[in-house]
């Protein structure tokens, strides 16, 4: 009977361990891990890193010492993606991913991008992956920031910059990209296919200031394929407003005028309506 209880009590031991073993459970992370997908130029850049707090600590020259490479986050090396080439310090950076290090200095930061993105830490670093370093000047922040943080900031077209802020310390990198070439480009292969991009094609000459003859040449192809296109009559206007050539603007917005009227969708209606009235005001139409 002793042995048998003996027997039921180790059973039970086990069984418990075991179940103890296999309870899963979550602990917050000290360092949790972020990805920043955003949109730029015509692509991307994304940026995958763990972001350290300062937990009553110093950053730089505390807990990261200057002048050492740092994995400019923690745990595994903060990686960043590039959708199409760029240029930072004038520097060509072709299309895809490198580990982002920096080495931090109270007065002058080094950035660096290599090409080892499967390190841990920098501890494997090696110099000879390196496909960029380039020298940034720190700010000093006038209240400490908790936790550190990579950002794309200064958002525009062309350009933006990523922006490194932990505890009183900030430091950008300005990255560059070239969308009119690839744009450009985009547009002459899209032309030699079968459905030409006539109207949007249209809107980046427009946008961009290139030569508006040939964007509304492409405009009555397009109106040419569909006749009651308000939309392309629309654009037509505006391009014809912007060279001066008014009373053949107010001719294209009335043409839009007319066919919006049978749009079925009155939120449409009413915005191409009113587009077009502010292009009439701007071309001096009687009212």
């Amino acid at each position: 009977m002793k042995h048998a209880l003996h027997l039921l009590a180790a059973s039970l031991l086990l069984t418990t361990t075991v179940a103890q073993a296999q309870t899963k459970f979550s602990i917050p992370p000290l360092s949790p891990t972020t990805h920043i997908h955003q949109n730029f130029s015509t692509s991307y850049i994304d940026l995958t890193y763990s972001r350290p707090s300062l937990r009553g600590r110093t950053a730089f020259g505390g807990v990261t010492p200057y002048g050492t490479v740092w994995r400019t986050g923690a745990n595994t090396i903060t990686k960043v993606r590039f959708g199409e080439e760029v240029k930072i310090n004038g520097q060509v950076v072709p299309a895809g991913a490198y580990a982002l290090l920096t080495i931090p200095d109270a007065k002058e930061w080094t950035f660096i991008l290599n090409r080892d993105t499967a390190q841990w830490g920098s501890y494997e670093y090696k110099q000879a992956l390196d496909v960029l370093r380039v020298k940034a000047k720190p700010t000093k922040l006038a209240a400490p920031v908790e936790t550190m943080s990579l950002t794309v900031e200064n958002l525009k077209p062309a350009s933006a910059d990523l922006v490194m802020t932990w505890d009183r310390t900030q430091v950008a990198l300005p990255i560059v990209a070239d969308p009119d070439r690839v744009v450009m480009g985009q547009i002459e292969q899209a032309m030699k296919g079968e459905k030409k991009p006539y109207v949007s094609a249209a809107q980046y000459y427009y946008n961009t200031g290139k030569d508006l003859t040939t964007a509304i040449g492409w405009l009555d192809e397009s109106i040419k394929a569909n006749p009651n296109s308000y939309y392309a009559y629309y654009w037509k206007a505006k391009l014809l407003q912007k060279q001066g050539k008014n009373q053949e603007a107010i001719a294209a917005a009335n043409k839009s005028m007319e066919f919006v009227k049978d749009d079925k969708n009155e939120v449409s209606k009413a915005e191409y309506t009113r587009l077009n009235q502010e292009v009439l005001t701007a071309a001096g139409a009687k009212k």
